[in-house]
């Protein structure tokens, strides 16, 4: 323990260490004077108040520095090769030191005992290098200005900590949590590095602020540092209430109160809970406004359905005033992003209420979560773009750049088109006006469409986007043939929420926000079908003249969706027979719109009929399943039936054996962009 203390003292004389923290299962064996302490800082991250949207320049990061003595909890994960088990999780407790004037960021404090070690982790272990250089992960929890953490009873709560915010108008910036996920590779080299070691906190929170103003009639009170006071305490009520009585209907009750916040991810959700909630006082002393009322609540609260819905009670001095949303909804369209003046994490919506005894003056602002003077930088979102499993040599011919559709909401709906950006021959893609994400847990959906001006439309039922194809012929320089449509490629789940994380694509949620290109995966969105026709020799017992024939699919979808939200195909119109276009008398070709082998009219067939003579003098009619049909893919030397559909991207090409006693056919799956009809597999 001597080599403890002489780091702690060293530590504490160069303000590196900060207050208050117990280590839980540390190795209190090792000598801890060879690698010194793990050292951070702290910083609050005034997140900004508007959706993704493009613009010019940017600006400095904006933080702000925690109250002293704010009690921090940390998790800190490492590894250690060779050590059993060698996943190494040690938690701890430690306080913020007063920031210096000026400073955005608080030193953290750690008492002798809870003070964790480099060696504790292996950096000084030769065989660790490899998990050395990998760094320390670090998670973080806090309540700004709150003597003690919140609690985390096991480690399944850094993942989902259950969370209530208060109601009752009591100390309810208790309730404000603040959460630190960016610290996912903190290395023992960067150690005097004061960027790499500083902990970035969030708000994963919304915030409701009501700014009371007293003004005429309010001569007599003593409440508040204005000229106009109030005789006591206001109080204000979150309901959508338009009576007192109705404040105790629970049909009334409109702020998300419960549900669990994610260190790990720095996101709250609610489990749908609604309360009536009472806004806490914050502030008597501001010389503009009377009294400063606040009420913390989960993101999704609605604050109003409509602009004259009632989001709020004031009594002031038993006067009763009714605060609608109309105010607060146009200052939300200002910024865009909200969906149904539902609250955003990491938003204060500010609504500034001037008291009179005859009504209220209302305006309304959305805010960053702290007002700042400088505005924070977001990283920029940058992409490149393919097409299949290739390069990006098989992107179609005349493809230099494409439509750009995005959404931060549901994943079947609400895409917007927010960019056309341009892509050159290495694949990158180029922006005219750069987009950047909001904040740095912000999730969203990308679709690039082309052919540019792609007509998407809303199903009017379950307001999935989709375009709509139809079959036709094939034409690999227009639409459908080539239509391609572009999603982000898959990537393993890894947790959100710091830009630096690698390419998330987490299904229903999203993207996270990142600095790395987001790679647009491109695919051709319907099927292409080639048939030739063949005959045995003429002049032999089976030749069947094929001069006049006529190729058709039976039982064929004919119109379709492709919906934005996964790519599929929808069939919406079928017919008995459609005629297969023709090139020459042997050859046929068509864009398909993908799908089953077997649907509400029965199983999908070629329909073959041969013609006597150019009048259409029907001679012969043949028919031969899809499904029956075995195909071999390019590359391979097996076989298969193709049991179940005509995907969307893939080239089918069909020989079909025509004689006067059967068909048969052999058939191969090949590149869209290629042609390939000499692959036979035999019937």
């Amino acid at each position: 323990m001597t080599g403890k203390k002489i780091i702690y003292a060293c530590m504490t004389s160069l303000v590196l260490a900060v207050a208050a923290c117990t280590n839980e299962d540390m190795d209190v064996s090792l000598n801890h004077t060879a690698e010194g302490a793990i050292d951070l800082s702290v910083g609050v991250e005034a997140t900004p108040a508007r959706r993704a949207l493009t613009r010019a320049g940017g600006a400095t990061s904006a933080y702000y520095a925690m109250k002293a003595g704010t009690q921090v909890r940390l998790k800190v994960d490492g590894r250690w090769t060779g050590k059993t088990p060698e996943a190494i999780s040690q938690k701890t407790t430690c306080k913020t030191i007063a920031a210096e004037s000026g400073s955005a960021v608080n030193a953290l404090s750690f008492t002798e005992d809870e003070m964790l070690y480099w060696d504790d982790y292996g950096s000084g272990d030769p065989n660790n290098k490899t998990n050395t250089d990998q760094g320390l992960n670090v998670l973080g929890v806090a309540v700004d200005g709150k003597a003690t953490a919140p609690t985390i009873a096991d480690d399944s709560q850094w993942e989902s900590l259950p969370w209530d915010v208060v109601t009752d108008g009591e100390d309810v910036l208790s309730g404000d949590i603040i959460v630190s996920n960016n610290l996912t590779a903190y290395q023992f080299a960067k150690r005097n590095d004061d960027e790499a070691k500083k902990m970035i906190f969030q708000h994963p929170l919304s915030k409701l602020t009501f700014n009371l103003t007293a003004a005429d009639g309010f001569t007599k009170g003593t409440v508040g540092k204005t000229s106009y006071k109030f005789e006591k305490d206001p109080t204000v009520t979150l309901t959508n209430a338009n009576t007192l009585a109705g404040i105790s209907d629970a049909a009334n009750d409109y702020a998300l109160t419960k549900g669990t916040v994610s260190i790990a991810s720095a996101q709250a959700t609610s489990d749908g809970t609604k309360a009536t909630l009472v806004a806490g006082t914050t502030s008597i002393t501001d010389a503009n406004i009377t009294v400063i009322k606040q009420a913390v609540v989960y993101p999704g609260t609605q604050l109003g359905a409509d602009d004259d819905a009632v989001i709020a009670i004031v009594n002031a001095d038993d006067n009763i005033y009714y605060i609608r949303a109309k105010e607060i909804h146009n200052a939300i369209k200002t910024i865009g992003g909200h969906t149904d003046f539902k609250t955003l994490p990491g938003y204060n919506y500010i609504i500034n209420v001037t008291v009179k005894k005859t009504g209220i003056i209302l305006t309304a602002s959305v805010t960053k979560w702290v007002d700042v003077d400088s505005e924070e930088v977001h990283p920029e979102i940058n992409m490149t773009t393919k097409v299949g499993s290739d390069s990006h040599d098989e992107l179609p011919a005349g493809f230099n750049g494409f439509d750009l559709w995005l959404n931060d909401h549901d994943i079947a709906k609400d895409y917007t088109n927010v960019a056309t950006p341009t892509v050159n021959t290495a694949g990158e893609v180029v922006f005219a006006h750069t987009l950047y994400w909001v904040h740095h847990y912000q999730h969203l959906h990308f679709r690039g469409i082309y052919p540019t001006n792609t007509v998407v439309k809303e199903d009017a039922t379950d307001q999935h986007q989709y375009v709509e194809v139809a079959n036709g012929a094939y034409d690999a320089t227009t639409f459908p043939s080539n239509f391609v449509m572009g999603l982000p490629e898959m990537a393993e789940n890894t947790p959100c929420g710091n830009p630096d994380h690698a390419n998330v694509y987490m299904d229903q949620e999203g993207i996270c926000a990142r600095k790395a290109p987001i790679n647009l995966n491109f695919r051709y969105m319907m099927s292409q079908v080639e048939v030739t026709l063949k005959s045995s020799a003429e002049g032999s017992d089976n030749y069947v003249d094929l001069t006049n024939a006529e190729v058709e699919l039976v039982n064929v979808g004919t119109k379709g969706h492709i919906l934005l939200s996964d790519r599929s195909a929808v069939v919406t119109t079928y017919a008995d027979e459609e005629t297969l276009h023709s090139i020459d008398s042997k050859h046929y070709h068509g864009i398909i719109v993908p799908q089953l082998f077997e649907n509400s009219k029965g199983k999908l067939k070629f329909k073959i009929t041969v013609y006597s003579d150019s009048t259409k003098t029907k001679k012969d009619v043949y028919y031969a399943e899809v499904a029956s049909i075995k195909v071999k893919e390019k590359g391979s030397t097996a076989s298969a039936a193709l049991t179940d559909a005509w995907k969307s991207g893939t080239h089918y090409v069909y020989d079909l054996m025509i004689t006067k006693t059967e068909i048969s056919a052999t058939a191969s799956l090949t590149d869209w962009t290629t042609v390939e009809g000499s692959q036979e597999v035999w019937f």
